[in-house]
């Protein structure tokens, strides 16, 4: 269970990594020769860097190319089912023979009857886009319907970010909207290739199958790659040059998508629409010749090289309260290295600073204090945050004094005079309201009749005094 959560742990974590990858911040230089396919696609597949792009996001049909997304989906999901043999049910590949253009179906020489294995459908897929394999296998996995497979790979393509990619068949044939772009394949076929075995079945150069028909079939079949380039004895050979994928459609051109590696370097061209005819009208593969151009391009003028160092120091702050010192400055927090157009000078890239206002310490070395764009002809290249390239301690005295300073026009004074000042308001308004309610209570009158006066009580004091003596006398 763990391991199963770690391998479903691992697959999110890559497909966020490249379903994002196509859609950051690159430049794209331009080959100094011309590329005959409509659109195309180059990239850098350790770093994800556009090198190239034309026509990038236009859509086209993708042919045979759909079964890139065919194989990768078996092979990620049944790749334990590999040793399964299967039929060849005539009928279902008939269906196609009479669409439109049924010129434009590739066949592998599959017939009625014949069984094969998953593993031996996959590299006749793959290196000849046989019809007869690719309907096989997806109504094998498709729970017994081809649309079911292909409603899976619209799923996919979904998932990967694909919203301009639709598929409809399995076999590449023009159909109304079955449409892709050479980012959208780009995007495809980085998923496959990472899919276990899947680049070993996009490379080989031929295979021939180890399972016996021979009621059907005098003598094993060999199925031998699309991509001259793999071919030793053809003369567009190319030692650097991998699989994958090649279609063909009369009404569009034909197309590819190869891998090439050198010094270290992978690179990944995809090449949609080229034409059938050179200049001359004469027949050729064009799209042969602009893949090899282009990978011969960057083996030939791209190179690693530092654009910014780490070390570089890119501006002065001022810096408030700092014990001993009033400033720091800051470089970036990493280096920036890309590979690079040698007719192209680098010294020509923009570096658009941006610091922050009112800085005070303490500072931290390494502390994060602003930003730099680097931008070469209008393209930006990346942003790298700017950072302190030293510390600088907070000066106490200084800090006090500031804050001294700063007290009358802090926020907190203004909010505490104005609360002052609501408060005595408040307090003169119930003073003076208690005072009205004071005045205008009326008085009650003194009972005046209820006091002696005072000379009435002063001679009946003396007469009770004459009786008392009077008393004492007799």
């Amino acid at each position: 269970m763990k391991m199963k959560l770690l391998c479903l742990f691992q697959a999110v974590i890559f497909l966020c990594s490249f379903c994002t990858s196509l859609t950051g911040k690159a430049i794209s230089f331009t080959p100094n020769f011309e590329i005959n396919s409509e659109a195309c696609l180059l990239i850098n597949t350790d770093t994800n860097e556009v090198l190239y792009e034309k026509n990038a996001d236009t859509q086209y049909m993708p042919g045979a190319l759909v079964q890139i997304m065919e194989a990768a989906l078996i092979l990620e999901n049944h790749e334990t089912e590999l040793d399964k043999m299967i039929s060849c049910d005539g009928e279902m590949v008939q269906r196609y023979q009479t669409a439109e253009n049924p010129d434009d179906l590739r066949y592998g020489d599959i017939r009625n009857g014949d069984v094969f294995t998953i593993d031996e459908l996959l590299y006749a897929l793959l290196l000849t886009s046989s019809c007869e394999a690719a309907v096989m296998l997806a109504n094998e996995f498709g729970n017994g319907s081809v649309a079911g497979f292909v409603d899976m790979m619209n799923a996919k393509a979904q998932e990967l970010g694909c919203t301009q990619t639709v598929f409809k068949n399995v076999t590449g044939i023009p159909e109304a909207g079955q449409v892709t772009t050479a980012r959208e394949m780009t995007k495809i076929t980085q998923y496959a290739l990472s899919v276990n075995k899947f680049l070993a079945y996009s490379s080989a150069v031929s295979y021939t199958t180890k399972t016996d028909n021979s009621d059907r079939h005098k003598e094993p079949l060999t199925w031998t790659h699309s991509n001259v380039m793999l071919q030793t004895t053809s003369g567009y050979y190319m030692p650097e040059a991998k699989g994958i994928k090649t279609a063909n459609l009369t009404n569009q051109g034909r197309s590819i998508i190869c891998q090439g590696t050198k010094d270290g370097n992978t690179f990944l061209v995809v090449l949609l629409a080229a034409p059938f005819n050179n200049s001359s009208g004469e027949l050729g593969y064009l799209h042969i010749e602009d893949a090899q151009q282009l990978l011969e391009w960057v083996f030939t003028h791209f190179n690693y090289q530092t654009i910014l160092s780490d070390n570089t120091e890119l501006g002065q702050i001022n810096v408030q309260n700092g014990e001993g010192i009033d400033y720091v400055l800051v470089k970036p927090e990493k280096p920036f290295m890309t590979l690079w157009y040698d007719e192209a000078d680098f010294n020509s890239v923009v570096q658009e600073v941006k610091l922050e206002d009112n800085v005070s310490a303490p500072i931290e070395a390494g502390e994060k204090l602003g930003t730099v764009t680097l931008k070469f002809s209008g393209q930006e290249l990346t942003t790298i945050d700017l950072v302190a390239t030293n510390a600088v301690e907070l000066s106490k005295s200084k800090y006090y004094l500031a804050l001294a300073k700063h007290f009358p026009k802090t926020e907190w004074l203004n909010r505490a005079i104005f609360l002052s000042v609501i408060l005595c308001a408040v307090y003169l308004v119930l003073c003076i309201y208690a005072h009205v309610l004071y005045t205008q209570k009326p008085k009650t009158p003194e009972p005046v009749h209820l006091k002696p006066k005072a000379s009435a009580v002063k001679k009946e004091a003396q007469k009770s005094v004459k009786v008392k003596k009077k008393n004492k006398s007799e």
